[in-house]
């Protein structure tokens, strides 16, 4: 059987490409859907709050970014930065409900789907972690980090239909992938499709 992964992602390149590319999306979705009374407050939070990030202050971070959202609390990309830094932090009781926020907000961000998951693995909570990771992979179907992560929590719930389901396609993405065959063997051994004769168990993809 396989590992779970755990992938850094940066959709956007570097930090701050990330910064200038994000504020850039926020604006517009902020000009939009609102007036502009608030976004200059807490675009300038956010942009402090990333520049004390990369300064490696946490703490002072999310205080920046807490009080961004009091100025404008559908600051998607504040509720993502506060997911990533509970993450770092371990604090998965609060990655998690920040991660739901951002998605809530923007269902289309696969990286906050895929930290949602994250977030809801490291607390033991494999079936609310099987369906983070199962919508990142509707947004990136080829992702082997997050099929891999989606295989291996609906194992853990024993729901081998959409198990076999995610270790198949992960056969597909990548047929080096060490252990995969040996998951999809034990997987359908589980599901009572095949003869437990041969099936070498306990192996981990890497």
């Amino acid at each position: 059987m396989f590992s779970l992964i755990r992938e850094e992602t940066d959709m956007y390149g570097s930090p701050r490409a990330r910064i200038i590319i994000g504020l850039w999306l926020q604006s517009l979705t902020l000009l939009f859907f609102s007036g502009c009374q608030q976004q200059p407050s807490a675009v300038a939070l956010y942009v402090d709050a990333m520049t004390l990030r990369e300064a490696g202050q946490n703490v002072m971070a999310i205080e920046k970014l807490n009080t961004a959202l009091k100025a404008d609390e559908d600051f998607t990309l504040a509720h993502s930065s506060l997911c990533e830094i509970y993450l770092e932090m371990n604090d998965y009781t609060r990655s998690a409900a920040a991660c739901r926020m951002a998605v809530e907000l923007n269902p289309w961000s696969f990286e906050d789907h895929l930290n949602l998951g994250w977030s809801f693995l490291s607390m033991q909570r494999p079936e609310l972690a099987a369906r983070a990771f199962s919508k990142a992979c509707e947004l990136k179907p080829d992702h082997l980090t997050a099929n891999v992560n989606a295989a291996m929590s609906y194992y853990e719930i024993r729901d081998y239909r959409r198990a076999l389901f995610y270790g198949q396609r992960i056969q597909q993405i990548a047929p080096d992938t060490e252990g995969v065959e040996d998951f999809i063997s034990d997987v359908q051994w589980a599901a009572g499709q095949k003869s437990p004769s041969g099936v070498a168990r306990g192996r981990r993809l890497r």
